[in-house]
């Protein structure tokens, strides 16, 4: 037993169990990260408390911690087009001026 825990394998050891702290602890940091496409959004939900985080997350990476996890819902564009085209949302819209001149609007936006 004496042989065993002479300086040079205590050394050995010591190096052997700071190497698989190290090792794990960067495993462990690396599952904290989790990713999101351009067309999600995500909340942050923690399976440890089952609580959700009010935060909304954009695409990209994010550092979430141990235990976490994104809820992901889809971005969607909406898109309303006031137009006299056949697929349009809305007839356009038609008004005057106060001169009583004819003023017709085709408008489309986009939001989210």
């Amino acid at each position: 037993m004496e042989d065993f825990l002479n300086e040079g394998n205590v050394k050995n050891i010591c190096f052997i169990i700071l190497g698989v702290l190290i090792v794990g602890g960067g495993i462990l940091i690396i599952l904290g990260f989790s990713t999101l496409e351009a067309t999600e959004l995500g909340l942050d939900y923690s399976s440890i408390s089952k609580n959700v985080d009010r935060q909304i997350y954009q695409n990209g990476l994010h550092f979430l911690g141990i235990g976490h996890s994104f809820i992901r819902y889809p971005k969607m564009v909406q898109t309303i087009e006031f137009s006299r085209e056949r697929g349009a949302d809305l007839a356009s819209i038609q008004s005057r001026t106060s001169d009583g001149l004819e003023v017709v609007l085709e408008i489309s936006f986009q939001f989210q």
